[in-house]
């Protein structure tokens, strides 16, 4: 008759869980070890797994060791544990001439993505580097997260010369399940055509990839064949047969029905907003009281983590910092301050239009519309898309009268945004913001992590990449190594019947540690593996 098996703990009902506790407390008195002695050991000794660790680079690592009381797993657990990843989760990587790449680049998007009902390829440069990955959704708890995972990365622009010599024979072999695929865009166009993967990035990365000539063209979109000069209308979408625009120098990377391009919404949402605050508020109050408010929102980064925005124009963050703050109303202050400060003793001095404020708070109402639609990441149901398309109709009709501004490429995608989140019902979870905010993090292990490899390009930049993919399976790594058997295997037929204190140390039966147990240390719970010892103390 075989051996029954335990119940665990929380299968129990509360009666039952009662009655092991007293049972263990039983046998706890019989051994002479009282329950606080257990629940007074460090409590990450048994639940801190190197995979809860994979975040963390080295050195921070090495600095947690030095306090007394924490205990993390030692640093040969941690490479056991990343070449176990690599070969269940593809995160192994390579180097080619300036850059590096994911080896299996398609078990690693099973690994991480196989289960997200999102899933967009794309691109973009930034920190000097160019990255092509993926987009997709986690669920880390009972919230659904937006990330970006690199499956390349390479040191230069997103122009079309650097990125098709990614297509060079031999350049970046794979393995495993990617080894048919002869370059990452064949990867990328794999993922679109058996994935239903969307395409996101920036409005060049975009017309790049798919050969099309730049956003000045005379047809400069990548999903319709509306003209330069009618930006404010609509046109039909893009068929393969087309040729308008079409840069016949430079061919196609990939193909993708127009459907499924996602209308950078992160982008549209910067080029207007700035061409809002710079241009459209410097217009009607001066661009000495626009500068005075900028100062107070604009962000000093730190040399060589920052980014064109420092020079140029505004990034998401300080848009979001106007809007919070209210910099529209203390724009008509710095006015009148300013004002004041040239033509003091004028009765009118400082003093602002009635026509003035009513197209600044025009305008300021359309900063926030567009921050609140585009930048969501919700679903839309039928009225959030029916009040969009007003949005963005009432941006059209008047952006002429109240900018003051010629209409330009991105005011178009606008039509563009409404016909993608009435078709898909979501908009701002598929937007290019995820690659944006991967510079950041992959800069940081590029520049702060690795810096001691700064002679070699292609290893730093493989142990940066290394670093990001094994963050991004973090979630779905085992969280433990299973324990060894317990009871252990003897030539007996069973285990002992009861205690025997004459025995010999070789023959006693030991408890087992909190590790293999598995269970967190200080829980007043009855492990399942301690069942064995139970059952010898009391019957």
């Amino acid at each position: 008759m075989g051996k029954k098996a335990v119940r665990s703990y929380e299968s129990l009902s509360g009666t039952q869980q009662r009655e092991r506790r007293k049972r263990l407390r039983q046998a706890a008195d019989y051994i002479g070890c009282p329950i606080s002695a257990v629940a007074s050991l460090p409590h990450t000794a048994s639940t801190t797994t190197p995979a809860d660790l994979l975040h963390l680079p080295t050195s921070i690592r090495e600095q947690i060791r030095t306090v007394r009381g924490l205990h993390i797993p030692s640093e040969k657990r941690m490479i056991q544990c990343k070449k176990a990843l690599a070969d269940t989760h593809g995160t192994r990587t390579g180097t080619f001439s300036r850059g590096a790449y994911i080896l299996d680049p398609i078990r690693f998007v099973t690994a991480v993505a196989g289960a997200s009902a999102l899933l967009v390829v794309g691109g973009d440069a930034g920190g000097g580097h160019t990255k092509l990955g993926i987009t997709y959704t986690v669920l880390d708890g009972c919230t659904r997260l937006q990330t970006f995972a690199a499956l390349l990365v390479y040191e230069g622009k997103d122009g079309w010369e650097e990125l098709s010599r990614l297509e060079s024979p031999g350049l970046t072999p794979f393995e495993g399940d990617s080894a048919e695929f002869p370059h990452i865009f064949a990867v990328l166009q794999h993922l679109i055509d058996k994935r239903d993967a969307f395409l996101n990035g920036d409005w060049p990365f975009i017309n790049t990839l798919l050969g099309y000539k730049n956003a000045s063209a005379i047809h400069p979109c990548p999903i319709c064949i509306v003209s330069h000069g009618q930006l404010l209308r609509t046109a039909r979408y893009r068929t393969a047969a087309d040729q308008h625009s079409r840069n016949l120098q430079q061919h196609a990377l990939i193909t993708i029905i127009p459907q499924r391009i996602v209308p950078t919404p992160l982008h549209v949402f910067l080029g207007i907003s700035n061409r809002i605050i710079l241009e459209a508020f410097s217009e009607l109050l001066g661009e000495e009281s626009v500068r005075s408010v900028l100062s107070d929102i604009k962000t000093v980064h730190t040399a060589g983590c920052g980014g064109l925005s420092d020079l140029f124009d505004l990034n998401g963050q300080e848009i979001s910092k106007w809007l919070k703050h209210d910099c529209s109303t203390k724009l008509i202050a710095a006015h009148a301050a300013s004002a004041g400060a040239s033509a003091a003793g004028s009765a009118s001095a400082g003093s602002v239009s009635d026509a003035k404020k009513a197209s600044l708070s025009i305008l300021s109402q359309w900063l926030q519309q567009l921050h609140d639609c585009l930048m969501r990441k919700t679903v839309w149901d039928a009225d959030d898309i029916e009040a969009w398309r007003g949005v963005v109709s009432d941006i059209h009709s008047h952006w002429q009268v109240e900018a003051h501004s010629n209409p330009f490429p991105k005011l178009h995608m606008l039509h563009h945004t409404v016909e993608f989140a009435e078709r898909y019902r979501f908009l701002g979870r598929a937007s290019e913001a995820q690659i944006e905010s991967f510079h950041r993090s992959f800069n940081s292990l590029f520049h702060r992590h690795h810096h001691n490899l700064s002679r070699n390009i292609e290893e730093r930049l493989r142990r940066s990449l290394a670093d990001s993919a094994l963050r991004a399976v973090q979630l779905f790594a085992p969280k433990q190594v299973a324990p060894p058997p317990w009871p252990p295997q003897t030539n007996n037929k069973g285990p002992p019947t009861c205690p025997d204190r004459n025995r010999t140390r070789d023959q006693k039966v030991r408890s087992p540690s909190l590790y293999q147990l598995g269970h967190p240390v200080g829980h007043e719970v009855f492990p399942s593996k301690l069942s064995h010892i139970l059952l010898l103390h009391t019957q």
